[in-house]
């Protein structure tokens, strides 16, 4: 009894010791070779969404190591575009009425002729929303369109105003219509543009695997689940949709693991083609409940999904080969130092070619965590583990022979 009273510290030792040195050990599933650099500096790696779908959620588990095991420091930059916090410059509204066609129409100056491709909207408390189509002029007399049958944005970061993003123009007078004939409008109170160019959130569509299963309950609601090949990250999805040439409908999309809700919006036929969602998510599925009313259901005939694109900032030497490593669901985020240095990565050579993504076998190659400086420690390691648990053994074996 006393001498496993006496055991018990040192089994615990041991114990923790080898747990240490499992979980030092990488489970990566996946890896992708990183084509050879031939001038050293920085460079961009793109992630495309096949990578991306295998990664965690924040993409904690990605890693570039080098072909001695040695990891790389990198920055992960996502290209979602960048809103410029300047001043805004006031338009002057010269006429709003309500037109021969029912509907209401703000006129604009803007007298610099300045070149405009965002105009703000700063509403009066309201949860309702209008389509608007935007036209310009040099005389307010003969209009041309700019854009038709737009929703306009909004975002968290402005709350109270709505931005119309538009091909770069500079005309005289903008004429915003807001339509539906018969509607109340809503109250603007200010139109408003940018001092500094303003630059839209740039989305990338990818090819993805998916399949649609619809639903139309008899509760006037067309449940519809969308089902990936992989969790691929998403910011947009435009719907293709039939059944209904007008239509303007509540749409509410669930996470279909835990039915917890992604968004709540509204889609509408404002294109021809197709009725656009923001969101931003990465999920394997997920459904759309779809709020028809007493209308017809519609139907969701495809789908076509985009992302911001993301990419890896890092240095790479030119007598090295690189690869990048993910799919570790364990693993926490890594803490460079370049992140301290981010503003002054401003010049990147060209984007590193990512060759194809293998699956990797752990029977025949475990990629390396630690660099070979400190490979002595984890040896150390398990040799104190293997002393200690040989010294146990030893004695426990001494103890049997003395009692017999």
């Amino acid at each position: 009894m006393k001498i496993k009273l006496l055991n018990r510290p040192i089994l615990f030792f041991v114990f923790i010791v080898i747990s240490c040195v499992v979980s030092a050990q990488s489970h990566f599933k996946y890896k992708a070779t990183l084509d050879s650099i031939k001038q050293s500096g920085f460079y961009r790696v793109p992630l495309t969404a096949s990578i991306l779908a295998k990664c965690q959620r924040e993409y904690a588990d990605l890693r570039i190591l080098d072909n001695e095991g040695n990891p790389t420091a990198y920055l992960l930059q996502t290209e979602n575009g960048a809103f410029y916090s300047t001043p805004m410059i006031d338009l002057p509204i010269t006429k709003k009425e309500r037109g021969g066609d029912k509907q209401w129409h703000i006129t604009v100056e803007n007298s610099l002729k300045r070149d405009i491709d965002r105009i703000v909207l700063t509403v009066k408390g309201t949860n309702a929303n209008r389509n608007i189509t935007l036209s310009g002029s040099d005389d307010a007399k003969n209009w041309y369109v700019i854009t038709e049958n737009y929703t306009p944005e909004i975002t968290m970061f402005e709350p109270g105003r709505m931005s119309i993003y538009f091909p770069s123009c500079k005309y005289k007078y903008f004429q915003i219509t807001l339509l539906g004939k018969d509607l109340l409008p809503i109250d603007i109170e200010k139109v408003s543009i940018y001092s500094n160019k303003v630059i839209a959130p740039q989305y990338f569509s990818y090819p993805l695997g998916y399949k649609i299963v619809q639903h139309d309950s008899s509760n006037k609601k067309s449940y519809v689940k969308i089902i990936f090949d992989e969790p691929y990250p998403i910011e947009k999805i435009d719907l293709q949709l039939s059944g209904v040439k007008y239509f303007k409908r509540n749409v509410a999309i669930y996470n279909s693991l835990d039915n917890s809700s992604l968004i709540d919006t509204i889609i509408s036929s404002q294109s021809d083609k197709y009725s656009t969602i923001n969101l931003s998510c990465k999920e394997k599925e997920f459904w759309l409940v779809i709020d028809n009313l007493d209308d017809k259901p519609l139907k969701v005939n495809s789908i076509q999904c985009y992302q911001y694109e993301r990419h890896l900032d890092a240095y790479f030497d030119s007598t090295k080969r690189y690869t990048l490593y993910f799919g570790d669901t364990t693993i926490a985020s890594p803490n460079y130092d370049i992140t301290s240095f981010k503003d002054s990565i401003t010049k990147l050579i060209k984007d590193v070619p990512v060759g194809k993504i293998e699956k990797i076998d752990y029977k025949t190659v475990k990629p390396k965590l630690t660099s070979n400086k400190n490979e002595w420690i984890v040896w150390a390691c398990i040799g104190v583990a293997l002393v200690l648990l040989l010294s146990i053994t030893l004695k426990m074996l001494k103890e049997i022979g003395g009692k017999k």
